[in-house]
């Protein structure tokens, strides 16, 4: 199960693609996600791109996303986040991660905060930073 949302309410949550998709979609562990939004919780401009371009690829709506973007604070891509997305790569291949899921990663190393996702395979190696799932293996 996962850890319990309220007791990360004083750290500073970022949220990966598939945790927005997963609020978005209504998929489990969406009730988690709405959580850390109530408390504190951002996301790379990058993640806000890949989140809408699957929206996008799907015939779906972005008003969704938009109204989460305003309940979250949205940080930029910074040429320091590049640089820790770039020194990713041989872990993040290993891992299966997409450029958005390195930005993920690097921006919650910039701000010290731990990754909120629904990918497994990201707790299957040390990647600097505290990785929670937002469901239950097997959900």
């Amino acid at each position: 199960m996962p850890e319990d949302p309220g007791a990360a309410t004083e750290s500073l949550d970022v949220l990966d693609a598939s945790a927005i998709l997963a609020l978005l979609l209504g998929e489990p562990g969406a009730e988690f996600v709405a959580d850390a939004i109530a408390g504190a919780a951002t996301m790379s401009t990058v993640t806000y791109a890949e989140v809408a371009t699957v929206l996008i690829r799907n015939d779906l709506e972005l008003g969704a996303l938009a109204q989460v973007g305003a309940q979250v604070r949205i940080e930029p891509f910074t040429a320091t986040d590049a640089n820790t997305a770039a020194a990713l790569i041989v872990p993040g291949e290993l891992l299966g991660l997409s450029l958005a899921g390195r930005a993920c990663l690097a921006l919650a190393i910039r701000l010290n905060a731990r990754v909120l996702t629904a990918d497994s395979a990201w707790t299957k190696r040390d990647i600097r930073v505290k990785v929670v799932l937002i469901r239950a293996k097997g959900s």
